[in-house]
């Protein structure tokens, strides 16, 4: 297929620059009595956000989260005229653009539009919400710059179709729920759903890294038994918490096992840092689970994971 070139003009640096834009937002989540909290953003090496607050008791599936601050536009009209971005009766619009790749959904939140008689240092203000259960795992947010109404006048190289995205200002890689966790845990909502299952959606187990976006613990909320792993207290609920963990682990291990990448890792070869492979690998190496059968292995992990629950390693 032959690549092709837009000859259209799209918002860049030297037109945000000429906008004079300031951006300032905070995420935050609300309290049963609808008071708000900021949310710290800790940046990690992949330059991802993982959002959490002070105590750590931020929870995106029972909370939800927020995302509120403030546009400030310097100079809006800068973006108007035939030698500009788009012609003077046209009308850009300003939003945000959402997706979840675990969630299967997407979506696009209007914020707010302006026209060439926008006046200088014009404040737009955001607060939008997300509800509770309705994304998980790596979020993609974005600022977007489009054309909401398109000039009866436009000239060559203005976009002239109402909808087209024109730009971006800002974009956040956002991490709900803990990615960061020695295991890819997602805390789902399904009132017809068991109380667990796993998902795989790797391709290159010795690249890929080990966390949701390509293996998935699924740990359903709406379950009665949630409450017991999600906090195990009793002797019973840490019983349970070790059959839901080992077999969670038992279904991933007997996977990989029958990709062509096990062999490699087993022997650590060509396994890139923090990739499903290298985690695997340190799993064989360290913890002593038999893997000559499927049911000595299923022994092996759950004789582990009880000894480890009783000296508190887990």
């Amino acid at each position: 297929m032959a690549n092709r070139i837009s000859m259209n003009k799209f918002f860049d640096e030297a037109m945000e620059e000429l906008l004079n834009v300031n951006l300032n937002f905070d995420f935050f989540y609300k309290e049963v009595d609808g008071s708000k909290y900021i949310l710290d953003q800790i940046v990690d090496h992949e330059f991802k956000i993982l959002l959490k607050n002070e105590d750590d008791s931020w929870d995106y599936a029972e909370k939800g989260l927020g995302i509120s601050g403030n546009i400030i536009l310097g100079n809006p009209s800068s973006l108007f005229g035939p030698t500009q971005l788009v012609a003077m009766d046209a009308e850009l619009g300003f939003a945000f653009e959402w997706m979840s790749k675990q969630s299967s959904q997407r979506g696009v939140i209007p914020l707010a539009a302006i026209t060439s008689t926008t006046p200088n240092n014009v404040v737009i203000p955001v607060d939008h919400y997300f509800p509770k259960d309705k994304l998980f795992g790596e979020v993609y947010i974005s600022l977007i710059l489009y054309l909401k109404k398109a000039s009866r006048n436009s000239v060559r190289g203005q976009a002239g179709y109402t909808g087209i995205i024109l730009g971006e200002l800002v974009e956040w890689n956002v991490i709900l729920d803990g990615a960061g966790s020695t295991f890819p845990i997602v805390i789902v909502d399904e009132p017809e759903a068991p109380l667990w299952y796993v998902d795989f959606n790797y391709s290159e187990p010795l690249i890929e890294p080990f966390d949701k976006e390509y293996i998935a613990i699924y740990l359903n909320k709406a379950h009665v038994a949630f409450s017991a792993i999600k906090t195990p207290k009793t002797k019973f609920d840490q019983s349970l918490y070790v059959e839901f963990l080992s077999g969670a682990l038992q279904i991933i291990l007997q996977n990989l096992i029958e990709t062509t990448d096990w062999q490699d890792i087993k022997e650590g070869k060509n396994c890139e840092e923090g990739s499903i492979g290298e985690v695997m690998h340190y799993f064989l190496t360290t913890f002593n689970w038999d893997f000559d059968a499927p049911e000595r292995l299923a022994v092996s992990l759950r004789k582990d994971l009880e000894s480890r629950l009783k000296s508190g390693e887990l």
